[in-house]
């Protein structure tokens, strides 16, 4: 589990059960009271209340393991609100080149941050994955990013092929980054941390464009783009690092497409530049079929020489 989930975690529990559950002789407290406890952090916080239910559910579990009561007394998901489901915000074709001319152009914003939100692009990986990111994670002679499994949402090792434009990135980052520093994006008032959860948002925000995108819309952006010109869904959901839907076809099919997902990532840092390069003048933003970029065949002749690539 991530440090910032167990984090997320002691301080939801640490503010809305103890206060009324803590020195509780376990066996004394019932589904009513759980479920008013529940129902009045629910009018506040809505998600919290439904993350409290799931730890609820099984500290108890556990006090049955333990032999400590025989019932789970944890409230049935019923008694909680419809959850509302609500996508991220993702930018559309059209301007995806705006705003990164406006990123290019915005001279309040730091090297660094803006080298944040290009590599968050080029790589299609989570916030998060980003900004905490390590220099012991990436190998620049051979072009990857091997992120541990407990930086990583599923709780999986996840390895990134670094496109030339990324390895661009980072080659500048090391040049204004001070020696022996941990983090690539260290916070601003700590640098023993890593940058400020919210700083990417900001960007949006103070680019214009709060409404229209976030950073993890961005990785909405590339699933839109590659299913829309047919790419292999199994290479797009990898690049994503998602777990396989089917989880029977999974068990039989344990190909990694790692020249494929090198081959991907780069025709990304392409289709990307193109948008940067064109203005408003030159009409609607590319969409580019495999012909009018050099995508497998050529990334193909790359990886072939050469060295061989990580586990993913």
């Amino acid at each position: 589990m991530r440090k910032a989930t167990i984090k997320q975690r002691s301080r939801e529990i640490t503010n809305d059960l103890l206060p009324k559950l803590k020195n509780r002789p376990i066996q004394e407290i019932t589904r009513l009271e759980l479920t008013t406890v529940l129902k009045g952090v629910e009018a506040r916080a809505p998600e919290v209340a439904r993350n409290l239910r799931g730890y609820i559910f099984g500290i108890f579990e556990h006090a049955i393991d333990c032999g400590l009561i025989d019932q789970n007394p944890t409230p049935p998901l019923r008694v909680m609100r419809r959850r509302r489901q609500q996508h991220y915000a993702a930018l559309p074709d059209h301007r995806i080149g705006e705003f990164l001319r406006a990123l290019e152009a915005n001279t309040a914003l730091t090297e660094l941050t803006r080298i944040a939100m290009l590599l968050l692009l080029l790589t299609a990986c989570r916030k998060a994955e980003v900004i905490e990111a390590r220099w012991t994670e990436f190998d620049l002679i051979r072009a990857q990013w091997a992120i541990p499994a407990d930086r990583m949402k599923g709780g999986a090792p996840h390895w990134v092929p670094l496109s030339r434009q990324a390895m661009d990135l980072l080659k500048r980052l090391r040049e204004i980054s001070e020696p022996n520093r941990v983090h690539l994006f260290p916070n601003r008032r700590d640098p023993q941390r890593p940058m400020a959860n919210r700083s990417l948002n900001a960007v949006f925000e103070r680019l214009g464009f709060a409404k229209q995108g976030t950073p993890h819309g961005m990785r909405a952006m590339f699933s839109t783009y590659f299913h829309s010109i047919s790419e292999n869904p199994d290479v797009i959901e990898l690049c994503l690092a998602h777990a396989p839907k089917d989880p029977i076809r999974a068990a039989y099919n344990r190909h990694r497409y790692q020249s494929e997902r090198r081959a991907m990532l780069q025709h990304w840092a392409d289709y990307l530049d193109c948008c940067r390069q064109r203005t408003p003048a030159s009409g609607p933003e590319p969409h580019f079929p495999k012909s009018d970029i050099p995508f497998l065949g050529t990334a193909f002749a790359i990886n072939a020489a050469a060295p061989a690539e990580a586990a993913a």
